[in-house]
């Protein structure tokens, strides 16, 4: 996900952003937990990035699954990208979002759903696209 905005709007655009992922996952009944970064350890152009964690239960420990970043107005300087009002002309803010890394997202789906026969419990959320199937079975 991409985001242009007003500069005033990047505050609330971030929230936002990020609470797509978590709550997608809390859809899933996938436990989840965010991890702000530390401007120390920000990439060239972040304002501030948070991490979207998923607990593996194999690992028994979080691991990323997403994250989401507020460029500012630095992405916007590099190309050109500037809001024209009556008065002047300034810089958007850009931010974005992976959302999901979806083979990450598969390993958790997989992990926190899975059986002691080797089952895979679908969560309700995804029962729809699945055609109603409520559960995975392993082929014997």
């Amino acid at each position: 996900m991409i985001v242009v905005c007003e500069p005033e709007q990047s505050k609330e655009w971030f929230e936002k952003l990020y609470h797509y992922t978590v709550e997608l996952f809390v859809s899933m009944q996938i436990p989840c937990r965010t991890l702000e970064c530390c401007s120390g350890d920000l990439a060239d152009l972040k304002v501030k990035s948070i991490d979207v964690e998923a607990w593996s239960p194999r690992q028994k420990k979080y691991f990323e699954v997403g994250s989401c970043s507020n460029l500012g107005d630095a992405q916007a300087r590099r190309l050109g990208i500037r809001i024209k009002d009556e008065k002047k002309n300034y810089f958007a803010h850009t931010l974005n979002n992976t959302v999901v890394a979806p083979p990450r997202m598969l390993i958790a789906l997989l992990e926190n759903h899975l059986q002691e026969d080797g089952a895979v419990v679908i969560p309700e959320v995804l029962r729809p696209y699945m055609g109603g199937k409520e559960i995975i079975k392993p082929v014997k």
